[in-house]
């Protein structure tokens, strides 16, 4: 009897490896997916449940896919609506973490051993904690058939857009007694002190336009919550030599400033520009090189950046986490 051909064990994808390498290859070719134009409707979300994708999901769904309408439903939510994904339509895919815990001996906790330990300690303790991505399949609402779409009107763009973003900066928990300050002692660069909790801003007539001045004050005001008295991040915190250009404390806080000011000026209505300091281009490229080497040394370093990212933004509007 002849002997079956085992087999080889499916390997499966590194969910982090992918996206870290979909990245590089953009940054390789000279494109910062971060700084191409929003979507006119917004943020990402599912049209079923009016769900906005955050952290990892949202650098995905806003930055990557050349759609219309940003809203998106899974296979079972088109036909559970009457309608059909079109043959040959390509899905998104998108992640979500799954919290494992490992026991003392570090094998993996079973459901009803890790029920049991909740039962008898409520209040934690069961065991080290593993996040394992896991993912899902989205389907833009373009590529769904047999469903009459309710699209929302778009929103003119303000005429003058300092106001609206006036009021939306006035609305982050920073200011008062003792809070955030902004000065524009230096006409030429803007930053965030630390140590003085301070924002330098040159005055709104050094840049080419509203939106490229409100994009660098949001990029600071990213920067601004890592203070030790609000998320504490490292690239803020930590001791200056050992945050200055080029290190990978430096690399990850620009990064986590880029994305976050990229997501304010979305909830603010204005049109993302290119990160434009006073005079022109400052920023873009100057980190590029150090993100790429990142991207190659951590294929975490895009997820870990882009969850701070959402954190800072949350912190800023307020939004429980």
């Amino acid at each position: 009897m002849p002997s079956k051909t085992k087999r080889a064990p499916r390997v499966k994808p590194d969910l982090y490896q992918v996206i870290t390498n979909k990245v590089i290859e953009l940054l390789e070719a000279g494109t910062v997916p971060w700084q191409r134009p929003w979507n006119q409707y917004g943020l990402a979300r599912n049209y079923a449940t009016g769900h906005v994708y955050t952290g990892i999901n949202a650098f995905l769904l806003n930055f990557f896919p050349n759609f219309d309408v940003p809203f998106y439903l899974t296979y079972k939510q088109a036909q559970a609506l009457g309608g059909q994904v079109r043959k040959g339509a390509k899905a998104e895919t998108v992640y979500f973490f799954k919290t494992l815990y490992k026991n003392v001996d570090g094998k993996i906790l079973k459901a009803a051993e890790l029920a049991k330990l909740k039962e008898s300690s409520p209040s934690g303790g069961w065991g080290a904690a593993i996040p394992m991505p896991r993912t899902f399949h989205l389907f833009n609402i373009a590529d769904i058939d047999g469903i009459n779409f309710e699209i929302p009107e778009l929103k003119e763009n303000p005429s003058a857009p300092i106001e609206a973003c006036d009021n939306f900066v006035a609305s982050f928990p920073l200011w008062g007694p003792g809070g955030l300050e902004i000065r524009h002692d230096d006409l030429n660069h803007a930053f965030y002190t630390p140590k003085a909790d301070r924002i330098n801003m040159p005055p709104l007539p050094r840049f080419h336009s509203p939106e490229a001045y409100y994009k660098t004050l949001f990029h600071e005001t990213i920067h601004s919550t890592g203070h030790a008295s609000r998320l504490s991040r490292p690239g803020i915190t930590l001791p200056k030599e050992q945050r200055k250009p080029g290190s990978e404390t430096h690399a990850q806080e620009e990064l986590i400033a880029e994305l976050g000011a990229v997501y304010l000026c979305q909830h603010a209505g204005i049109t993302v520009a290119p990160p434009l300091g006073a005079g022109g281009l400052e920023n873009a490229a100057a980190y590029i090189d150090s993100y790429l080497q990142l991207l190659k040394n951590d294929k975490r370093f895009l997820f870990q950046a882009s969850s701070q990212a959402q954190k800072a933004v949350n912190f800023l509007l307020e939004v429980p986490t």
